[in-house]
């Protein structure tokens, strides 16, 4: 039987679920419990787990979904996840789970406000969001996760379209039955008015607070967590000037990187253009070496050439199309002939395109030699070969 609830329990309690949820979005879930402690939070301990806005029996449409990297706690949820072009990679797997658990998870405000948790009263700083941490005691039997089938292309897809991309996605599903809570206040100021979980059944207690059942689900897909995906930075191109990478260059182990220099000249454009042709320039010779090591046998005809310089302008308008700036820093200096910019560029040379490239760059050396008349008798069918012989 349970006790009577007076007029002024009621009224405490009442205020108690209504700033049971208040918290601020920068939090990453905590929750102010109302009562004699005034200090007193909740906290999600593990930050990448989230209550779903709703509960279903077949997530998959979001499994593997990037979540933008500009969400604060109190705004992840599937809903706000993207599919992208570069999403092909990931692939779903289900797994066998089993476990009974009791523990705190973030939950963004569009889940609260699905699962009827009482809204904010203030607090929250406009545009910031906020997050409820709420208690979800369940037990779990199944998972649904994503998986990175292809890392390398996922990489590749990535770095050529970084706005395709974010650091984290939606990395696996929760399947299960259970109960949620939310806090509602101290386990001591409840006792202290008779309001105990005998007395109430939806009340509970746990780590001295006192918990309201919020819904009971079954069987369902009921949370997330997310996962990371990328290490670093994703890729975007930074500012002229941001010259913070030129202290540390990147390797890969899908290419070459090139850091091309331009001398001081008069205009910004011509500096760019300038150590665009450097870090090309540089591709060529990179190529050569590539092409005299794998193919010794009729190279040797083109290691002579390699240090003709019209030879390389020519081979390096060919290798453009392969070569991509990634990164720039253009740095200006004052004269006494004016204000001049250097400017630096970091190229990526794609591995892939390593033979395609080789070919071309045998071909554009042997028509700038022809065109120049400084072939030397029977090299222009040695340097024929040598491009035939690239596959």
């Amino acid at each position: 039987m349970q006790t009577p609830t007076t007029p002024r329990l009621m009224m405490m309690l009442t205020l108690a679920l209504a700033l049971g949820a208040q918290g601020c979005g920068g939090s990453g879930g905590n929750v102010n419990v109302p009562g004699q402690n005034q200090g007193m939070m909740v906290t999600a301990p593990n930050q990448s787990v989230f209550l779903r806005v709703s509960f279903d029996d077949d997530p998959s449409t979001y499994v593997g979904r990037f979540i933008p990297d500009e969400l604060g706690p109190g705004q992840i949820d599937e809903n706000r996840a993207a599919t992208t072009r570069c999403s092909e990679f990931i692939t779903i797997k289900q797994v066998n789970a089993s476990g009974t658990f009791d523990e705190v998870f973030n939950t963004s405000t569009s889940a609260s406000a699905s699962l009827g948790v009482a809204p904010m009263l203030g607090g929250a700083k406009a545009g910031m969001g906020s997050s409820s941490a709420l208690r979800v005691s369940y037990k779990l039997k199944r998972k649904m996760r994503a998986e990175v089938a292809d890392p390398a292309g996922l990489d590749r897809c990535c770095k050529a379209a970084p706005d395709q991309c974010a650091q984290q996605i939606i990395g696996e599903f929760f399947y299960g039955s259970g109960r949620v809570y939310q806090a509602a206040g101290s386990q001591s100021e409840f006792e202290a008015d008779g309001i105990t979980p005998t007395a109430q059944a939806d009340i509970d207690f746990k780590d001295s607070i006192a918990w309201k059942r919020v819904t009971e689900f079954e069987d369902v897909y009921f949370a997330f967590r997310t996962q990371a995906v990328m290490l670093g930075g994703s890729g975007v191109a930074s500012a002229d000037d941001d010259c913070s990478w030129t202290r540390q260059i990147p390797t890969s182990l899908d290419g070459q990187f090139f850091v091309g220099v331009s001398d001081p000249l008069a205009s910004r454009s011509d500096a760019r253009d300038k150590a665009m042709l450097n870090a090309r320039t540089q591709a060529v010779r990179y190529l050569g070496q590539v092409i005299t090591s794998q193919e010794s046998v009729v190279s040797s005809s083109l290691e002579g050439y390699m240090d003709n310089r019209r030879a390389i302008q020519a081979a390096s308008k060919g290798v453009a199309r392969f070569v991509k700036d990634q990164k720039w820093c253009v740095e200006p200096e004052d004269s006494p002939d004016g204000r001049l910019y250097t400017a630096q560029v970091l190229a990526f040379f794609p591995k892939e395109k390593e033979k395609e490239a080789a070919r071309q760059t045998v071909l554009d050396i042997g028509a700038a030699l022809k065109a120049e008349g400084a072939l030397k008798p029977g090299d222009e069918a040695k340097l024929q070969k040598l491009a035939d012989s690239i596959k």
